[in-house]
């Protein structure tokens, strides 16, 4: 796939991300620079704390159910004991494992609901703005491989990541003024930006930004 690269400055991304954390009493001027007054409603609620206690719930299900797949994926390779007690055993076994799984529910409810939120979503406008405002006029196309790119919260579904969600709900829940920018801009995911490569001073875009269009 085909992204965007292009050089930024480190200190011009915290120093915008600061600024507008800071904002976080003001809506409609924090709406006004992030170029989105038609999503005031979305601002307005995402300056407001909230609990996010619901995605460790989420994740301590899906690490259930990958436990679970990877039970029944030992269980069909014979990975395991079992493989000595038959076959019917071992699909009576995968049968019991099955039906667990599908008593935790749909686990595509947990990212859904979690990307719905107005916090999540001024946070991710807040990160693409940092990152908008600090480029160094030098975007290119480069191409990448797919599982090269790094997407920290997709991440955290995907392994059912506690320690990394116990992080994340810490800085959700705080007032927006107090969000560690720094903790926004390495371990967030933005609607355009990608990552910030601190150490190379290189960031990546789904798109372009729109000083580069």
């Amino acid at each position: 796939m085909y992204i965007i690269t292009a050089t930024f400055d480190a200190d011009a991304a915290f120093a915008r991300a600061s600024e507008l954390l800071a904002l976080g009493d003001s809506p409609e001027r924090l709406a006004e620079r992030l170029g989105i007054t038609r999503d005031l409603t979305m601002v307005k609620q995402g300056v407001q704390t909230a609990s996010f206690r619901r995605l460790l719930t989420d994740l301590k299900h899906l690490k259930k159910f990958v436990d679970i797949q990877n039970q029944m994926e030992d269980l069909r390779g014979g990975k395991t004991m079992m493989r000595f007690f038959g076959d019917g055993f071992k699909e009576k076994q995968i049968a019991r494992l099955e039906e667990e799984a599908k008593r935790l529910g749909s686990l595509i409810d947990a990212p859904t609901w979690f990307y719905q939120q107005p916090r999540v979503q001024l946070l991710s406008a807040i990160r693409d703005y940092a990152l908008d405002g600090s480029q160094q006029g030098d975007a290119v196309w480069t191409e990448v491989e797919r599982d090269k790119l790094v997407f920290p919260i997709v991440a955290m579904f995907e392994t059912a990541d506690r320690a990394f969600a116990q992080d994340l709900v810490a800085q959700l829940e705080k007032p927006l003024k107090d969000v560690d920018p720094r903790f926004l801009l390495e371990k967030f995911e933005g609607h355009r930006s990608i990552t910030f490569d601190f150490d190379k001073g290189m960031a990546m875009y789904y798109t372009p930004a729109p000083a580069h269009q």
